[in-house]
């Protein structure tokens, strides 16, 4: 198949939003536990579309785009810009558009808190930051373009990125579930920094999950 790794650029906003929510319950659509596509591509992709553009890239076949990696070069002020200026955006959008008037999103965010309270959230942030200070995600749809390289040579091409920033590090924080691209992240020299069961998704699915957090110097 053939493909182009390129920088991203702002008509591919919408594509890339797409993208997201077809994804966005590990590779298959977020309606599996969540309603409300708008809210859901302003959690998991403003930031970086909007924010921090210039870190992003996609992946185009036939004319269209069909993968994309969303990064930066600094999650701390990544966190801070979300918490500080999209956070209060998102509540009052979600408010307007009904999305919590959802059932279904109801049962995801009581999950949600109740994984909060069992510290399943408590990940080494301070170190994370410090030694890998970047990081990513990559998605890919429709589902027949993945396995044909596109997810590594995105990383590739972001990875020579960070190296010109002088990035000391990078890290992405994925599942259990993501066998496929679990065993992409090892063999391009991702080793495990943390591992935490996840059990907000145990209403859609029966498999024992867990929240896997890794890294690379660079």
């Amino acid at each position: 198949m053939e493909y182009k790794i390129r920088k991203y650029e702002a008509r591919d906003r919408a594509r890339v939003r797409w993208i997201c929510c077809e994804t966005g319950f590990m590779g298959d659509p977020m309606e599996v536990y969540f309603e409300g596509r708008e809210a859901f591509a302003d959690m998991w992709s403003l930031y970086w579309t909007d924010y921090e553009p210039e870190s992003a890239l996609v992946a185009e076949a036939d004319g269209q785009v069909v993968g994309y990696l969303l990064g930066c070069l600094d999650t701390a002020k990544q966190e801070r810009v979300f918490n500080k200026e999209i956070r209060p955006k998102l509540f009052g959008s979600a408010m307007r558009s009904g999305v919590f008037f959802h059932l279904k999103n109801w049962r995801y965010l009581y999950r949600v808190a109740r994984s909060s309270r069992r510290g399943e959230f408590n990940e080494p942030r301070d170190r994370v930051h410090a030694e890998y200070p970047a990081h990513l995600h990559t998605n890919i749809a429709p589902a027949e373009y993945r396995g044909h390289g596109m997810g590594k040579a995105l990383m590739l091409e972001y990875f020579k990125y960070l190296r010109e920033h002088e990035s000391p590090g990078v890290h992405l924080v994925t599942t259990s579930r993501n066998r496929l691209a679990l065993k992409l992240y090892y063999g391009m020299g991702f080793q495990d920094l943390f591992r935490d069961p996840l059990t907000c998704y145990d209403h859609v699915t029966d498999e024992p999950l867990e929240k896997i957090g890794m890294g690379m110097k660079l």
